[in-house]
């Protein structure tokens, strides 16, 4: 059984519960150290999950003899443990971005992201098996990405990175975005500061083609929805399954996906995966410049160019 470290939030023992359960009996995940800012929470998530210590210092968490560490919990990834996670013995993966601006974390060799982002959407069996009925699917001409879940699952940011990445991986860098931040708290000019609540986004790449997401931290469960239009029909991809239906309205064989339903299962998923050496894609630098796009057209209420960003980023 793999040994899993994990760093996680107070609200978030539903989650990581789901996570150790997913899998065959023989091959789930351990939990050997569980830590939370907050000792006492710390003592009853570990007690709960039957993991042998608990800690509130996440460099215990980083340095202990696991096979692979989880941080689940929001806002984790500061300069200080990123800089711990570059010497970390073991995988580490993160369910949240850095909290930091984007010009500081290219700053650092690998963007500001030294851990393994989860569950990342196009590193999913759902999405593999989408990728293969693509290649006989002509040109894409639309996409909308529609993720929801509560916030003791994920951020918001970290919903948006992972439908950013999506979308900039089918369709590439647009030439223009609109976007929108919506709930009781007003966005903020400080991108360190984490906001709650809903953003929905629209993005045109060229004359033809066009896409747009929406996310939220409020949705209660976890949801991801993926519609992709084009020459060959309409191809949905949920976490549980892909369909593919032509522009006659005759379904298409779409290759069989065992997906999972929730956001715990997918963790577990994905953790198990990499403790056995697999492949995880890693966030493109377009994504993180097409989400850095969003906020500034959040606070401008204005169309923004991510070139003009990448420009001003030094990367252009």
């Amino acid at each position: 059984m793999p040994r899993i470290a994990i760093w996680a939030a107070d609200n978030q023992l539903r989650l990581i519960e789901r996570a150790l359960a997913e899998g065959p009996s023989e091959n789930r995940l351990e939990a050997v150290i569980v830590g939370c800012e907050d000792q006492q929470a710390a003592d009853s998530l570990a007690e709960t999950l039957g993991a042998g210590s608990a800690t509130n210092d996440v460099r215990e968490v980083l340095q202990s003899a696991a096979d692979l560490v989880w941080l689940a919990a929001p806002r984790t990834l500061d300069t200080d443990t990123r800089s711990m996670v570059r010497g970390a013995n073991m995988p580490v993966a993160t369910s949240a971005p850095p909290p930091a601006a984007l010009p500081d974390l290219l700053s650092e060799p690998d963007g500001g992201m030294p851990a393994l982002f989860i569950p990342l959407m196009r590193s999913g069996e759902a999405f593999r098996s989408a990728s293969t009925a693509l290649e006989n699917f002509g040109d894409v001409h639309c996409i909308h990405v529609s993720s929801t879940a509560g916030d003791h699952q994920t951020s918001r940011s970290a919903l948006a990175l992972d439908a950013f990445d999506l979308v900039t991986h089918i369709m590439g860098t647009p030439d223009e975005i609109w976007a929108a931040h919506a709930g009781s708290l007003p966005v903020s000019p400080d991108p360190t500061v984490e906001r709650s609540g809903h953003l929905t986004a629209a993005m045109r790449f060229g004359t033809e083609r066009a896409a747009s997401i929406t996310v939220s931290d409020g949705g209660g469960t976890w949801i991801r929805r993926i519609v992709i239009l084009g020459e060959g029909g309409r191809i949905i991809v949920t976490d549980e399954g892909v369909s593919w239906t032509d522009p006659d309205g005759k379904a298409q064989e779409a290759p069989p996906t065992e997906g999972q339903a929730n956001a715990g299962e997918l963790a577990g998923w994905h953790l198990r995966r990499i403790a056995a050496g697999g492949d995880t894609p890693t966030i493109s630098l377009n994504a993180a410049i097409v989400l850095e796009s969003a906020r500034l057209s959040c606070l401008t209420r204005q169309v923004e160019d991510p070139q003009h960003v990448r420009n001003m980023l030094g990367r252009g």
